[in-house]
């Protein structure tokens, strides 16, 4: 894998809110090509320690030859909603005083056509976080029933075309399997034609992500995250997610909205111990102009940041 020039989002922001204590443990939940990564271990003292984690093989290639050298940081391989699980494997560290998640698809993942994330680059219809377990894109879109194919793409990427487009799937995949990104792009612009590059999207955007959504199933590993978050947090620890469409920025924005809240029925008793989760520190955060022009695929990020509270201490 050739040298990369990740650009993290966000970056300045994240780490600000994130880091408290130069002397904390921290965990980067997708670490990607370790460009959050790196600027937290430029931050931490000696004393400090950091869990890189991410579940994409090339990611953990790349990280491990990246930080060889830094005796602060630690690698793990794991799915984010199973991080609690493999750090006690690993008999690593359980409890942090922040933790960050960039729920983002890294330059490389879209950029390289053997994944089969990008409708930009022919290559086979793959679209796995990690290529070794779980059904490929190709796989599944050549056995789903249309009824299954169209609800996906409407659920997982808001189309409001996904009847028509997975009428037309299913009509094509009986003359040929569909097995690469460029022949499902092809169905897809078909169908789409009259509405090309409307609101200066390309007709298959809402399509690829709906369907890669599904295939790694990112919006349960997001909901399933943030509830072991809470368990991994240190008290006054900080939460840091950074989404970057609406589905997943609902989801954190409703987990910390829930977790704010004091239970309704001691609330209006006097005295009673504040009983939420979580104390809303940003509650959305967008990159500056700045940021946009240097690094385009920065304009839908949001960033909201959560603490953990004292309640349930230990």
């Amino acid at each position: 894998m050739p040298d990369l020039i990740h650009e993290p989002v966000l970056l300045k922001e994240s780490l600000t809110n994130l880091i408290r204590n130069y002397s904390g443990n921290y965990l980067d939940a997708t670490a990607g090509f370790g460009g959050h990564s790196s600027g937290i271990l430029d931050i931490i003292n000696q004393e400090g320690t950091l869990v890189s984690n991410d579940r994409d093989q090339d990611s953990i290639n790349y990280i491990t030859k990246k930080f060889s050298e830094n005796p602060n940081i630690q690698i793990l391989k794991s799915n984010f909603s199973q991080i609690s699980q493999a750090l006690k494997k690993k008999n690593m560290k359980l409890k942090f005083d922040g933790i960050i998640a960039d729920l983002g698809m890294s330059s490389y993942q879209l950029d390289n056509a053997e994944r089969g994330f990008s409708f930009m680059r022919k290559g086979n219809l793959d679209m796995r976080m990690d290529q070794q377990q779980g059904i490929t894109a190709k796989d599944w879109i050549n056995t789903a029933s249309e009824n299954e194919i169209a609800n996906v793409i409407w659920r997982y990427g808001e189309e409001s075309s996904s009847r028509k487009i997975a009428s037309e799937i299913v009509k094509k995949r009986k003359i040929k399997l569909i097995g690469t990104t460029e022949s499902l792009c092809e169905i897809i612009v078909d169908v789409k034609k009259n509405t090309f590059f409307k609101n200066k999207k390309h007709p298959a955007t809402k399509t690829f992500q709906g369907i890669r959504i599904f295939i790694n199933d990112e919006l349960g590993e997001l909901e399933s995250f943030l509830e072991n978050s809470l368990e991994l947090l240190n008290p006054k620890g900080r939460l840091c997610i950074i989404s970057f469409h609406s589905l997943e920025d609902r989801i954190v924005k409703r987990f910390f909205r829930d977790q704010s809240r004091i239970d309704p029925n001691l609330s209006r008793l006097p005295n009673v111990q504040d009983t939420s989760s979580l104390k809303v520190i940003a509650k959305k955060i967008k990159p500056m102009a700045s940021e946009i022009r240097l690094n385009p695929r920065s304009r839908s990020a949001v960033l909201r940041v959560a603490e953990r509270t004292k309640y349930h201490e230990g």
